[in-house]
């Protein structure tokens, strides 16, 4: 189940907000030693309080087991504010049709390998979900920072091939990449065909309409 949920409603949903926070706390500061912000096995960070749209997947127990969070390029984010090194000579995207993607994981229990079997279906309908919320609100990219073996063992198998990507870069204990993707209706429809999903995954889509103005 995937709820796509923005901040000022995460207060409505305290439980999946905890999982999710507490989530990132486990693979961002523990498992990638990356320089992230915890308090009492949470992580969150500035970019929380910029209200951000959040997608949380979570199993038949209520358990969460993935998540992303998407904040527009027209404010601060991530690669243009923490990470503008990554950027290398390239202007930091500023345009209502591009949104930034970060804090992406996927922790089902499922073991990741580059081919079309090992991806979970909580990875697929995370990234149906990215698709879905793209083609909602018109936008045309995505920039992210991300693992590298994001790229390597999912990115490419979903469809995703980056039109800008930097070099590689160290994060705390991890390898990791800027770059930027299209996410026109055409990549959700051909992951959608891949993996065999038809109808919408998203369950709740719980968002103050207002953003879409912002």
């Amino acid at each position: 189940m995937i709820d796509l949920i923005s901040a000022p409603n995460l207060m409505f949903f305290p439980d999946l907000a905890a999982q999710m926070f507490r989530l990132r706390h486990r693979v961002f500061k523990e498992r990638l030693g990356w320089d992230v912000s915890s308090h009492n096995g949470m992580e969150r960070d500035s970019y929380d309080a910029l209200n951000p749209v959040y997608l949380i997947s979570s199993d038949a127990n209520g358990s969460v087991n993935g998540c992303w969070r998407f904040l527009p390029t027209t404010g601060p984010y991530m690669l243009k504010d923490t990470f503008p090194s990554l950027l290398e000579s390239n202007a930091a995207p500023c345009d209502p049709a591009i949104w930034e993607t970060s804090r992406f994981i996927v922790d089902d229990g499922s073991v990741s390998k580059p081919d079309l079997r090992a991806l979970s279906r909580v990875t697929v309908e995370l990234f149906c979900g990215l698709g879905e919320f793209c083609e909602s609100h018109g936008l045309s990219e995505i920039v992210t920072v991300h693992d590298l073996r994001i790229a390597r063992l999912i990115l490419r198998v979903v469809g995703y091939e980056p039109k800008w990507s930097s070099a590689v870069h160290t994060v705390g204990r991890s390898k990791a990449v800027a770059a930027r993707y299209d996410v026109k209706p055409r990549i959700l429809e051909q992951v959608r065909q891949k993996f065999g999903i038809g109808a919408s995954v998203i369950h709740n889509w719980v968002e103050d309409r207002r953003q879409e103005a912002a």
